[in-house]
């Protein structure tokens, strides 16, 4: 996985992004020219209330759903002109996503549910094998590798679901909600996983919440209300996760 992070090089650029659904009196502007910047190597929490249009714009980067108006840029590549297939293989190859629920297969172990979605893509077995040991090692649930999920905490779960997403070394990493369906101590772990897989690897991550206080885990914050950004600033006392990853077997 690249360490490298390059803090000046535009990752994610948006240009007046607009979502609309349904027609005339009946129309939902769930975003309302929507224009950021997020560089390669931050760690970005997009916070809001129901409603509020971060869900919406999360699909948009994801390449789950297009944009009514806008651009969107990723790597420099315009994504608004991608075909469906494109943007499945962008998804398969640049992005990666955790979400809530954490959606391992009951029937395999740790892991072979982090070596599926390499097998899909038809990654060779022993790169896929050596990608998915190295995953769950960088998230300190390697211990657990032979263990199903009814056999893991719910915290344990969500880093191998993390280790999963992160195996095929993505660009970007979009967490929707991820400590949501966790207890409070095993969210900060989740938290603390984020944090260290971002320092250690120089992946973007981009962590979807309502919750103020899984967002001042990030390095910046972007609010939004009504399908428009409101703030975007700097965290100035960042909570940080100190305990080690290698507590894979606990909490």
């Amino acid at each position: 996985m690249a360490v490298e992070r390059i803090e000046d090089a535009p990752q994610i650029e948006l240009k007046d992004i607009a979502r609309s659904y349904g027609e005339g009196e009946a129309t939902v502007h769930a975003l309302r020219g929507v224009s950021l910047t997020i560089r390669a190597g931050e760690m970005v929490a997009l916070m809001g209330p129901s409603g509020s249009g971060k869900s919406s714009l999360m699909n948009i980067l994801g390449l789950f759903d297009r944009a009514t108006s806008g651009t969107y840029t990723l790597n420099g590549q315009d994504m608004t002109r991608l075909n469906s297939r494109q943007q499945a293989l962008m998804r398969g190859r640049k992005i990666a996503f955790v979400f809530q629920g954490i959606h391992l297969l009951p029937r395999l172990n740790a892991l072979s549910n982090v070596e599926l979605p390499m097998q899909y893509a038809r990654i060779p077995s022993a790169r896929r094998r050596e990608a998915a040991l190295r995953a769950l090692q960088l998230l300190g649930v390697e211990p657990l590798q032979k263990r199903y999920p009814s056999q893991m905490s719910g915290g344990q779960a969500q880093r191998v679901a993390i280790a999963r997403a992160i195996a095929p070394d993505p660009d970007v990493l979009l967490a929707d909600e991820p400590t949501g369906a966790l207890d409070r101590k095993s969210g900060e772990l989740v938290l603390g996983a984020f944090q260290a897989l971002h320092d250690q690897t120089g992946v973007t991550v981009i962590i979807v919440t309502h919750d103020p206080f899984v967002a001042q885990h990030a390095e910046r914050i972007i609010s939004l209300e009504d399908g428009q950004i409101v703030d975007d600033q700097l965290v100035a006392n960042r909570l940080m996760v100190s305990q080690p990853l290698s507590s894979g077997g606990h909490a």
